[in-house]
């Protein structure tokens, strides 16, 4: 489709199938794990009461893995819907937030996520360093605690 040129942003609407990768694996694993807020007047979510000045948590990692809105949320299943999107409720996806205090930065991040994803696959095949297991780490930002171990294979052209 590239012809062997590096992506550009013109490209990004025929890039479904990586965007498609990018979005599970945000998913999966996304950057912004938890998110906090704090109830500024009293409410009853869910039909629990929450009262003014309590920190209510979402987490990403664990709603994004609910069988009430992914079949097999374990697996990584790319063909799915676009960034998410699909018959699912609104925050059943949200690796960048929701509402007002939504990441500003969520278009730049897809554009450049896309753009770098099918660069670097235009190129290179990754594989994990036999052995190595990856296993995330919960902190400010979700992340790999042992890396990520890759043997890099050029692609032939």
């Amino acid at each position: 489709m590239l012809g062997g040129r590096p992506p550009a942003v013109e490209d990004i609407p025929a890039l479904r199938f990586t965007e498609q990768v990018l979005a599970e694996s945000m998913r999966l694993y996304p950057p912004a794990w938890g998110l906090g807020r704090k109830a500024i007047r009293d409410q009853q979510i869910g039909g629990y009461r929450v009262p003014a000045g309590a920190l209510v948590v979402m987490s990403a990692f664990v709603t994004q893995r609910d069988r009430r809105f992914f079949p097999d949320p374990g697996a990584s299943t790319p063909r799915g819907s676009r960034r998410g999107r699909g018959r699912r409720p609104r925050f059943a996806y949200f690796p960048f937030g929701g509402g007002a205090r939504q990441c500003i930065g969520e278009p730049f991040a897809w554009m450049e996520g896309v753009l770098i994803l099918a660069t670097i696959a235009q190129g290179w095949r990754l594989r994990l360093v036999p052995g190595h297991r990856v296993e995330p780490q919960a902190l400010i930002t979700l992340r790999p605690r042992h890396g990520m171990r890759m043997v890099p294979e050029r692609r032939r052209t």
